[in-house]
């Protein structure tokens, strides 16, 4: 009789404990690339699951959409403005915002470990260590040239030791765009590639543990690029700082008293250009002081140069056949976005800020102060 207690006690625990999730970024795959032709098996899965695409924050990069989708937050409260900023307290420049440190607000990774789920982090932005202290069950760094085939290696490991939240960065189709173009044959050679790969990889993970709830997402999408537009010509003798982001830049003046003809400049080139207190609220950045001086906008298919050397312009132009950071109600940055075990149906557009708090529903995960984003329905 007592065999029996602990036999139906201990399968009611297993019935009653909260299914894993998983959280996989696929870097700049669009949504626009997403079709029942060049990714035939994820399409298939989708069908049995939801499908939307993903809205990135402004500018729409790489280390700002990881992070945004991390801590649920706008770029202006969780810090990480685009790929890179200028430390408003020291005046340098930190080209990568790569670090834990860049970080100003908690990460889900974070909020999972404090309230006792055993989490997973591989290649995510801005997990390099420890945040204010915490530190996940398991954490690897980006490592360049890591294959994804590892990386899921690495996630199915740590399901398999119990792990109720595994991040992982994959490296998606942002390497093939920047260097032939989204719409190129070795863009959808990656697509296809990644379709073999990824779904019957996720098909067997759903087999292995029964209710796992998936996010399959991307940081930003990418536009085929047709014409640059060198910031330094059209800033000359203004002295400034310059970060380009690809479709969008900022631009960190050293005399604030040069704002307007800065602006006057930039505005007859065809360019958008806000100060920093003009940005349009949508964009949620002005509150934060690391975004620059003027926030500077390209139209869709031109994007900013910054070289100020012949060394610099001929590394600028590796990779400009492709490009992103435009803003977010622009199509081509919208992302893919596939939700598994979460109900079926249309998801239509969901702000990428939006994950976290979600993923944080289904764990009962305790945030230490509440996101911007919302759950989705």
């Amino acid at each position: 009789m007592r065999r029996a207690i602990v036999f139906f006690l201990t399968l009611s625990a297993t019935l009653q404990a909260v299914p894993p999730v998983l959280m996989l970024s696929a870097d700049g795959v669009g949504s626009d690339q997403f079709t029942a032709r060049s990714m035939p098996k994820l399409w298939a899965l989708a069908e049995s699951g939801r499908r939307g695409e993903g809205l990135p924050p402004f500018p729409a990069t790489t280390f700002n959409g990881h992070v945004t989708m991390a801590t649920g937050c706008w770029p202006e409260h969780h810090g990480v403005v685009a790929n890179g900023y200028r430390d408003p307290a020291t005046k340098t420049l930190v080209p990568v915002a790569n670090r834990a440190e860049d970080i100003q607000r908690e990460p889900l990774w974070v909020a999972a470990t404090r309230s006792g789920v055993r989490t997973a982090v591989f290649q995510w932005v801005g997990a390099t260590g420890p945040w204010q202290g915490v530190t996940p069950w398991r954490m690897e760094a980006f490592r360049l040239g890591r294959p994804d085939s590892e990386v899921l290696a690495l996630s199915e490991a740590a399901l398999g030791e119990g792990a109720g939240l595994v991040m992982a960065y994959l490296s998606g189709t942002d390497e093939e765009g920047h260097l032939h173009g989204p719409r190129s044959l070795e863009t959808k050679a990656k697509l296809a590639r990644m379709d073999r790969e990824l779904a019957p990889w996720l098909q067997r993970m759903q087999m292995e543990y029964p209710g796992l709830r998936v996010i399959l997402a991307a940081d930003h999408g990418m536009a085929a690029m047709h014409r640059r537009i060198h910031l330094p010509s059209l800033l000359d003798g203004i002295r400034c700082d310059l970060l380009t982001h690809g479709g969008s830049a900022y631009v960190y003046l050293h005399d604030p008293g040069d704002a307007g003809r800065a602006r006057s400049r930039l505005r007859r080139a065809g360019l958008q250009a806000w100060t920093r207190n003009q940005i349009p609220a949508r964009y949620h950045l002005s509150g934060n002081p690391r975004v620059g001086d003027l926030v500077v906008l390209a139209p869709e298919g031109q994007w900013l140069s910054k070289a100020r050397s012949s060394r610099e312009e001929t590394d600028e132009r590796q990779g400009r056949m492709g490009a992103h950071a435009y803003a977010p109600e622009t199509p081509s940055m919208h992302t893919w976005l596939i939700l598994l075990g979460a109900g079926r149906g249309p998801l239509g557009p969901v702000p990428l800020w939006d994950l976290a708090p979600t993923a944080a529903s289904w764990l009962d995960i305790r945030w230490a102060r509440p996101p911007d984003g919302q759950i989705i329905p």
